[in-house]
């Protein structure tokens, strides 16, 4: 080995030594990387000294986390701050990843450096190396001379790819400490947050325990007052729940698996009782025994209470439902017996009443038949105003009748089509409007039901008749429509007359109730209420709306599987 190659191998140990020797002394990472760097500076005279991250040619961002510099030659003046990748930034990095050792930059290199850095920084040479510490990405180590151009020698690039592996394991060690400082930092705060203690167990064949601030807060003591071992724990531990807790770990210290999870009432040392939810995880030795347990105390003695509360009030609940549900029993059974003798006195009364009124009608019209000729106008015509009255009241017995019978007894199955129940309500309704057919719009295409064709019938019939009476003859045709939703059947006839003010659209179903445009038609003030009835018996509604322009849209819906199902509504 010649002179000159001795005196280069001993600068290059020399070198590496100094690095060494900066680490080894240091207790801050990142204090010894800025000796490191600030070494490597002097050791080859260079203007900048400096480390980019990352190293990465896709990256949108670099920064430059460390920079040693000539005060002539001042450097970017931006440490760690994140910038976009300069052109031609990608290509020296890609280069830098795909080289073995050190790469030189000057303005005859491919690529060459790049103008930015020239024209602004003044450099005329760089040398960089990519870095590869054992966390993250890559970085990159490197180099400026800007007082001229440099060509590197070989001895200076191997010195510089020999102090680059040290200056990795340093910056490998700066992540390490600056990862761990984060994670427990985290901790700490998730820890603090989460009001959680926490326990360990190092070697469960002792009696010694670690405890957090927080575990002792949750037993009433500073840390500095007991020492944490298993017996004072056990102490602490309500008598009700002493054995099974020492159950459950002895169990979990044999042959446990998964986390280990016990909730317990302790006294604290003021003598407080407070629910405690203990968890953690074993390492086990070769035969499955646990021979270290570390875990978190949780505090749930204000959840306990709340749960207590809800118990108690959810039983205190329970028995008001029951009193509740046996008093609505009581009054509901009393309501169908009192709607029972109603219906029975309604049924009696429409039978009784119509016994008089046949003679009464029949007299009437045998004493026209027999001395009409005989009588005076005035005469005739209070026999016309009988018989008027007669059947005016015959009608209402009728009504009265229908009224009764829904839901009174049973009817037989007879089931029409909705096309000829309607044909059935037109024929009837001829007799007073000879031009029904072309007052009532009816849809093309009838939904099947199941409803008895006497209850369509009446709800049909009450309804059209209702809206040829107050609107049909001088607005447009009454419009009616049915449709099935689901297990619904819904009615829907519409017509265009005055329509009934707001504030009476809750009376309308009452039975005798005739609002101030009806008084003077005819009618029994009954027909709705059999409406309703109707729709209630098969477990339905009715109601009335607005039509849009004037007029009124009554709706009735009913469950016909109801009655095919042997059941029926209220």
């Amino acid at each position: 080995m010649t002179n000159k190659a001795c005196q280069s191998q001993v600068r290059f140990l020399e070198c590496l030594d100094e690095v060494n020797r900066i680490i080894h002394a240091s207790d801050d990472a990142e204090q010894m990387l800025w000796e490191v760097l600030t070494a490597v500076q002097r050791m080859f005279g260079s203007d900048r000294t400096w480390l980019f991250y990352p190293c990465d040619p896709q990256a949108p961002t670099y920064r430059i986390p460390m920079e040693v510099t000539r005060p002539e030659y001042p450097g970017a003046h931006a440490l760690n701050v994140d910038v976009p990748m300069k052109p031609g930034g990608d290509r020296i990095c890609a280069k830098a990843l795909a080289a073995q050792g050190p790469v030189v930059f000057d303005a005859d290199s491919d690529p060459p450096v790049f103008y930015e850095l020239t024209e602004q920084f003044g450099v005329h040479s760089q040398m960089v190396i990519a870095l590869y510490p054992r966390v993250g990405r890559p970085w990159m180590l490197g180099m400026h001379q800007c007082s001229h151009r440099r060509d590197w020698t070989r001895d200076e690039q191997a010195l510089f790819e020999g102090l680059a592996r040290r200056i990795a394991d340093g910056l490998s060690t700066l992540l390490l400490l600056r990862d761990l400082r984060e994670s427990q930092e985290r901790f700490d705060l998730a820890v603090q947050g989460s009001r959680e203690g926490l326990w360990d167990w190092p070697d469960t064949s002792r009696d010694a325990l670690w405890w957090s601030p927080r575990t002792f807060e949750m037993l009433g003591y500073a840390p500095h007052e007991i020492e944490a071992t298993l017996p004072l724990l056990m102490d602490r531990v309500h008598p009700e729940d002493r054995a099974r807790v020492r159950a459950i770990l002895d169990e979990y210290l044999q042959k446990g698996e998964g986390p280990f999870d016990v909730q317990a009432r302790v006294f604290t040392c003021a003598g407080e009782v407070r629910w405690l939810w203990a968890r953690g995880m074993a390492v086990r030795d070769s035969t499955g025994r646990a021979r270290r347990m570390s875990g978190s105390l949780q505090d749930l003695t204000e959840s306990k209470r709340v749960e207590e509360e809800l118990r108690r009030y959810r039983e205190h609940l329970e028995d008001l439902v029951a009193v509740r549900t046996e008093k609505l029993k009581r009054i509901n059974a009393e309501l169908e017996g009192a709607n029972k003798e109603l219906e029975d006195f309604s049924y009696m009364v429409s039978h009784d009443l119509r016994t008089p009124l046949v003679p009464i009608i029949g007299y009437a019209e045998l004493l026209n038949l027999r001395y009409g000729e005989r009588l005076d106008d005035r005469a005739r015509g209070m026999l016309a105003d009988i018989v008027a009255q007669g059947e005016k009241m015959n009608r209402l017995i009728d009504d009265l009748h229908n009224l009764a019978r829904i839901g009174h007894g049973e009817l037989p199955e007879e089931f029409e089509g909705v096309e000829q129940v309607l044909a059935g309500v037109l024929d009837a309704l001829a007799g007073e409007f000879p031009e029904v057919r072309t007052l009532v719009s009816l849809q093309n295409c009838w939904p099947a039901v199941r409803i008895h064709r006497t209850h369509l019938h009446q709800v049909l019939s009450n309804l059209i008749g209702n809206a040829l009476r107050y609107a049909g003859p001088q607005g447009a045709p009454v419009e009616v429509s049915a449709e099935r939703r689901g297990r619904w059947a819904r009615f829907v006839v519409r017509d265009h007359g005055v329509g009934i003010p707001r504030e009476e659209h809750a009376r309308v179903f009452n039975a005798f109730y005739r609002g101030p445009a009806s008084r003077d038609q005819r009618g029994s003030g009954i027909g709705l209420a059999i409406v309703l009835k109707v729709a209630r018996h098969y477990g339905g509604t009715a109601w009335l709306e607005e039509t849009p322009g004037g007029g009124c849209t009554f709706v009735v819906e009913m469950d016909d599987n109801l009655i095919l199902n042997g059941t029926q509504g209220g």
